[in-house]
């Protein structure tokens, strides 16, 4: 078993797993809330807010995947569970957390995928 984290550093990491998890639940809070809408509003100031707004809620789902394997590597060495326990919990919490990493990525990169022309399943081609 290695040695125990001296008290300032397990108030660092678990100070750390709580800002993590706080991004993934306020985004994803956020975005049920107050929505996102597909298309972008024609008024420059409300298509600040909606590009801003998009950004942030694209972070939080991103961050998703490392918060939720920190949780996971955490409560194997606090528990003090065997090893192979860790196995589980990160494919559970990855199974979570790898589909909002993909939403996220695809929420930053939709609009310079529609520019050179490739589609997102669910979506006509533009282009030639």
């Amino acid at each position: 078993m290695a040695d125990p984290m001296e008290l300032r550093e397990s108030v660092w990491l678990w100070f750390l797993c709580i800002v993590a998890t706080s991004t993934v639940i306020g985004g994803k809070l956020g975005a049920v809330f107050w929505g996102l809408a597909a298309e972008p509003p024609s008024d420059p100031a409300e298509f600040s807010r909606w590009q801003r707004r998009r950004r942030w809620s694209a972070y939080s789902e991103i961050s998703a995947l490392p918060a939720f394997a920190t949780i996971g590597v955490v409560a194997v060495y606090y528990g003090a569970l065997n090893p192979i326990a860790a196995v589980p919990i990160s494919m559970t919490l990855g199974a979570v957390g790898f589909p909002l990493l993909l939403h996220g990525a695809q929420l930053l990169y939709r609009d310079r995928l529609k520019r050179l022309g490739i589609s997102l399943p669910g979506e006509e081609a533009s282009g030639a």
